[in-house]
């Protein structure tokens, strides 16, 4: 698939060119040349062309939303945690966002500055006191605010890094990727895998502090349904590299691969068959931590309280290993108000 295919920003003009691509490779002429390798190819040439103008539509979303006066201030409101004291408006900056098939469009978008303090600003600070300073860096509160400073949409974004998660390597993904129409470098994978990693860990230590707090808000999701939590040990091998000099011949520190148990939950919901229901109103929750077993407790509290545990019609709790506590585990269900 091409590489960052320019957005039309005309509906009726890529509906256009699509009926017209796709039209060719419905034809066919000479039958005996036709097997399953002819008809998978077909297949993934009209997948390429149906991911295109998918991107197109959601280049023509994102050029609409961009330019309405409501939806940019409703963004300033949004973002105004991420701005500090000498933050201000500093004019527009044409901003380019890849969506899915690589269809990029570019956004002339409002941006704000962490202003350097002007020289005049500077004489004023007491000669005893360090001058402030600022990273005179600055952000487009509109892609702040829908999750797009990385360039990409959100859902670009989350196929990134759910297949630069689960691949056995970043070069595995980057072919899985190429196939959905998302052609990124190695690096960028790598890159974004991470910081979406980083992103949910401290969104799950916000939410953690918020529960200690007494402010870790109620949701209805688990009103009268059956849940099940199941949780369980894994077992993973990690790298720690070794101290001392790089090697000679590779330049590298040389690695311990030790293996480890980390401490997995999940929460989902069943029907009346006892069958999993997986739908987006209903999410299903999995997480994990090498962290010992009261930090995990402490992980699903947060979940159960936020789903709202208490409004559960049954609860159904799956594990194995070692006895539990029956002390532990009644303060528990007790403190999260787990029906029985």
């Amino acid at each position: 698939m091409a590489k960052n295919i320019s957005a039309t920003l005309d509906l009726n003009k890529s509906v256009k060119s699509f009926h017209s691509q796709v039209a060719k490779l419905l034809e066919f002429t000479n039958i005996t040349e036709w097997n399953g390798k002819k008809l998978r190819e077909r297949e993934e040439q009209i997948r390429e062309q149906a991911i295109i103008l998918a991107g197109q539509c959601i280049a023509i979303l994102l050029y609409n939303l961009s330019i309405s006066p409501k939806v940019l201030n409703y963004s300033v409101s949004q973002t105004q945690e991420w701005r500090k004291l000498n933050t201000k408006k500093h004019g527009f900056k044409k901003r380019q966002i890849v969506t899915i098939g690589n269809v990029e469009v570019t956004l002339n978008l409002p941006y704000v500055l962490e202003r350097n303090p002007t020289s005049k600003e500077s004489n004023n600070f007491p000669l005893n006191e360090p001058k402030i300073k600022t990273s005179n860096q600055g952000f487009c509160p509109f892609l702040k605010w829908l999750g797009m400073s990385e360039g990409i949409t959100p859902l670009v974004w989350s196929t990134i890094a759910k297949y630069g998660a689960i691949a056995s390597s970043f070069d595995a993904a980057r072919s899985t990727l190429m196939d959905w129409g998302i052609n990124v470098s190695l690096k960028r994978i790598e890159r974004l895998t991470y910081l979406f990693g980083e992103i949910g860990i401290n969104l799950r230590q916000s939410k953690i502090l918020n529960l200690k707090m007494g402010h870790l808000s109620n949701s209805n999701v688990l009103k009268d349904q059956r849940v099940v939590i199941a949780v369980d040990g894994g077992r993973t091998k990690i790298r720690f590299n070794k101290k001392g000099r790089r090697s000679n011949k590779t330049n590298r520190h040389g690695f311990v691969g030790e293996w480890m148990e980390p401490k997995l939950l999940t929460i989902y919901v069943v029907n009346e068959q006892g069958k999993k229901i997986r739908t987006s109103a209903i999410p299903i929750t999995n997480d994990g931590t090498y962290s010992g077993y009261k930090e995990f407790l402490l992980i699903l509290e947060m979940y159960l309280v936020n789903l709202g545990i208490s409004q559960a019609k049954q609860v159904l709790l799956i594990a194995d290993g070692k006895e539990v506590d029956m002390d532990t585990y009644s303060s528990f269900t007790q403190k999260i108000k787990m029906p029985t």
